[in-house]
């Protein structure tokens, strides 16, 4: 090879070298951009979803505290769940023999359900988004995840699941987030397992009218029509609506005949919640 031709060699490597250098300019550049750009977003994103729901920084500070004064105390709630334990052991007992997580309870907040089930011997874990949940029914040794439950449903096992419950969540979520939580519960349950929701019933006046409106981080009562449509229209069958926890009456007592009383006691102080029970496919049958 010719030094002529040494030379030009050179110096065609050296115009691609340069010519590199200033593509990884380029990209560093927009990897920065994209960066702070994707900063920028996730500020928004949180300033939005804070003026939506409530559920900012503050609020999300306080709502152990918020749950102990408005959800009920621990013996409360658990008086409450009890009444599903029929549910469970009847799924549990038909699929007997097999190890592992039995339930799934998403957003499992305090732990009053995983608690029941630990103490009737089912094995049961949850999913929440609140650390100091989690970190609280952990050193109670119950089997907690951090994270999201939609995401956790997507890593088990098809088949998997016996029962997937969500107590008081889906009334924080909007309708595309709800399909895809019923879809995920789906694809995690076994043939014949049972996805639970329950939700507050606007059915229930002064639940509908008010007290929904307690926590800042709901979106909007669900009737109960509309989640029984959604869970049968994703796949499930046998679905059923259980109304929920009647409110204490003070007008009982009074005879029905005065002022519409019947009435007025079913539109204020009939059940203040509901559940949608809804089962996979069970081939046998």
């Amino acid at each position: 090879m010719t030094l002529a031709a040494t030379d030009e060699r050179d110096a065609g490597l050296q115009q691609r070298i340069q010519a590199l250098e200033a593509e990884v300019r380029e990209l560093v550049r927009e990897l920065a951009a994209t960066r702070q750009r994707e900063s920028e977003l996730q500020r928004d994103l949180a300033r939005l979803q804070e003026k939506v729901d409530g559920s900012g920084p503050r609020f999300a500070a306080l709502y152990a505290d918020f749950a102990a004064r408005f959800r009920g105390t621990a013996e409360e709630i658990t008086a409450k769940l009890r009444g599903y334990l029929p549910d469970v052991r009847q799924l549990v007992d038909a699929d007997a023999g097999r190890d592992g997580v039995r339930v799934l309870d998403i957003g499992c907040g305090r732990g009053e359900w995983l608690t029941l089930l630990k103490d009737v011997g089912i094995p049961a874990a949850g999913v929440d988004s609140h650390p100091a949940f989690v970190e609280s029914g952990r050193a109670r040794g119950l089997d907690m995840v951090l994270g999201d439950g939609i995401e956790h449903l997507a890593t088990l096992p098809p088949n998997s699941l016996d029962l997937v419950t969500a107590f008081h969540l889906i009334e924080h979520l909007d309708v595309e987030t709800l399909l895809a939580l019923i879809e995920a519960a789906r694809g995690a349950l076994r043939a014949g397992g049972c996805l639970l929701l329950e939700t507050p019933n606007p059915h229930n006046l002064q639940m509908a009218a008010c007290d929904f409106f307690n926590d800042p981080t709901h979106r909007s009562p669900l009737p109960p029509a509309l989640v029984e449509f959604l869970v049968s229209a994703s796949g499930f069958e046998r679905v059923e609506v259980r109304p929920l926890h009647p409110a204490t009456s003070p007008l009982e007592g009074v005879s029905g005949a005065e002022m519409g009383i019947e009435l007025v006691e079913r539109a204020l102080y009939g059940p203040q919640d509901y559940a949608v029970l809804g089962y996979t496919i069970n081939p046998v049958e």
